[in-house]
């Protein structure tokens, strides 16, 4: 009986000891303009470790900084992580800004950096040959190839012309301004483009020169914080687009309660609405963790990384960073966004890229809430264009 009970209680001890300890580091913007994005990404990324701790191979210890959105707070938040922390392990790198600035630090401290964001090529190119680099988010091209399908159907559908754009001046808006501009000619558009700095509020100046242009659709490209302003002003200086189209990582909260948010298009990367398995799934583990759905596509996305890196680390059987790297190379699974794998990017400057433009949907704000609208295989009801920012 006594031989017994050793064997059993070596038996216990052994599972703990096969259990792989993680330390792993968190760089988000929890303030600035994308903390929006940010805080949705943490929780993700905490729902996701704490569903890897409650099942026992892999224990996951986050330690969470702020990179407040902007550069100069980031490279001391990361150096934190590296020499006091000591983490081997970064989830991170939201804004197309901070990452780049991040891109010299990562590369002298060796960390396996997992990216949740940061869609700039600019960000690729500073990445390139990094081999303990994971990007999980669709680079820029990515975006510009799902959206220009969009303004196909515009154009083909609808008979839209003109395109003006408000794009932001730093490397997130402006990196891909070129090819978006030469792309939507090609498709038959007219465009008129000028940049502005995220946060400033004032739009009004660039707004009327676009009067004069009459596009039938505003879009443009930035943070969640530009989203209220633009909209309000767009109506105050007596702009008529057929279509207000945005695209930033994530809008405003309770932007959608605001009247000027009707009829508003927006591309995004996921939906709870979204019918497939492992969406469902997420949707229900995040109510009942946080008591309320979000809409937020970083909140799946940081979901998404935290599990894969968990999983990685479990058939690693190590918390080694280059073991963990090596299995998450070769990881296929389901998630809310698809199926994920990685390969190299299109361009081949970096190994290892995620998700591309397939997940990319385009809604519409309808009373209230965030309706898919194209492409038609994901939406649930018609596009209404013209919006009602034109009709009135």
């Amino acid at each position: 009986m006594k031989r017994l009970w050793v064997i059993g209680l070596l038996g216990f001890l052994g599972v703990g000891w096969a259990q792989t300890q993680l330390k792993v580091g968190v760089i988000l913007p929890l303030s600035g303009p994308s903390a929006v994005a940010g805080k949705a990404a943490l929780n993700g990324i905490q729902l996701a470790a704490d569903e890897a701790n409650a099942g026992g191979k892999v224990r996951m210890e986050l330690v969470v900084v702020d990179d407040g959105t902007d550069p100069s707070k980031a490279v001391p938040a990361f150096t934190k992580l590296m020499t006091v922390d000591r983490v081997d392990i970064v989830i991170g790198g939201l804004a197309s800004g901070v990452t780049f600035a991040l891109s010299g630090p990562v590369k002298q401290y060796g960390p396996l950096f997992l990216a949740i964001g940061a869609a700039s090529s600019v960000v690729e190119q500073a990445f390139e040959g990094y081999p303990l680099f994971f990007h999980y988010h669709p680079w820029d091209y990515h975006n510009v190839a799902a959206a220009l399908q969009f303004f196909q159907y515009l154009n083909r559908e609808h008979g839209a012309k003109k395109v003006a754009i408000l794009y932001e001046d730093g490397p997130f808006g402006s990196a891909g301004i070129k090819v978006y501009q030469e792309q939507l000619k090609k498709l038959g558009y007219e465009v008129q483009a000028e940049p502005y700095k995220t946060g400033s509020g004032q739009f009004t100046p660039i707004l009327t020169r676009f009067r004069t242009f009459q596009p039938d659709i505003l879009y443009w490209i930035g943070y969640d914080v530009d989203a209220l302003p633009i909209a309000a002003q767009t109506r105050q200086v007596g702009l008529r687009p057929k279509l207000i189209y945005g695209a930033p990582p994530s809008w405003p909260v309770g932007f959608e309660k605001n009247p000027v948010s009707q009829d508003v298009v927006g591309m995004t990367a996921w939906l709870p609405t979204l019918s497939n398995l492992e969406s469902r799934r997420f949707v229900e583990a995040y109510r009942k963790k946080y008591g309320e759905v979000t809409e937020e596509y970083m909140a799946p996305m940081g979901y998404v990384i935290a599990k894969s890196l968990a999983l990685a680390a479990e058939r690693a059987g190590s918390a080694d960073k280059n073991r963990i790297a090596e299995a998450l190379a070769g990881l296929t699974m389901d998630t809310p966004f698809g199926r994920l794998s990685f390969k190299p990017s299109d361009t081949g400057k970096t190994r290892y890229q995620g998700f591309g433009p397939e997940i990319w949907l385009q809604f519409q704000y309808i009373q209230g809430t965030r309706r898919p609208v194209f492409p038609k295989e994901k939406a649930s009801v018609p596009l209404r264009y013209p919006g009602e920012y034109y009709l009135r």
